[in-house]
């Protein structure tokens, strides 16, 4: 009997302590400065390739990993590097799936897709299509800019849709 009355305390407690008391999660206005900042870089910047938005949607000191290694130390090396995928795959574009803000950072979830038409890192062109998901911690400043991109994605699942095979090591 015992049971039947915590059961019974169970299933109307919590459904009055989940009660929603009429509010939803409004989006703060940092929140949307944020999202509207980050969605321009991809869109705009990415998408579109307009590089003249880096300078309103990244900081000056502005910083990017790529698992782990530094890529980008500010706006003209994060341009170079957008340029080097540019030229590899002219048709790249990048879709994010989720976003998800907390104070200043937001993370997301996206897919890079392109053909590789143009020479990628001194690497010739192969012709191939890639599609490639991956995840990002973007922290931005007081300003609202992207400050800092931490990206994580499966190089080698990269590399073998371009049509790279790993070698067996020489064992001695």
């Amino acid at each position: 009997m015992k049971a039947l009355g915590l059961l019974f305390s169970f299933l109307i407690i919590i459904p009055l302590s989940c009660k929603d008391n009429g509010t939803t999660h409004d989006p703060t206005a940092q929140e949307q400065q944020l999202t509207a900042n980050f969605k321009n870089f991809i869109e705009i910047a990415w998408n579109e390739k307009n590089m003249d938005t880096l300078k309103s949607t990244i900081a000056n000191n502005y910083t990017c990993n790529h698992n782990g290694i530094r890529i980008a130390n500010n706006q003209s090396e994060k341009q170079a590097f957008m340029t080097l995928y540019f030229t590899g795959f002219p048709d790249a574009k990048i879709i994010t799936e989720t976003i998800t803000i907390k104070d200043r950072q937001l993370f997301t979830q996206w897919t890079f897709t392109g053909t590789n038409t143009g020479t990628f890192s001194e690497i010739p062109a192969t012709g191939k299509k890639i599609k490639i998901n991956g995840y990002a911690t973007i922290l931005f400043n007081n300003q609202g800019k992207i400050a800092q991109e931490d990206i994580y994605y499966n190089e080698l699942e990269f590399l073998q849709q371009l049509g790279y095979t790993l070698n067996q090591p020489i064992l001695e």
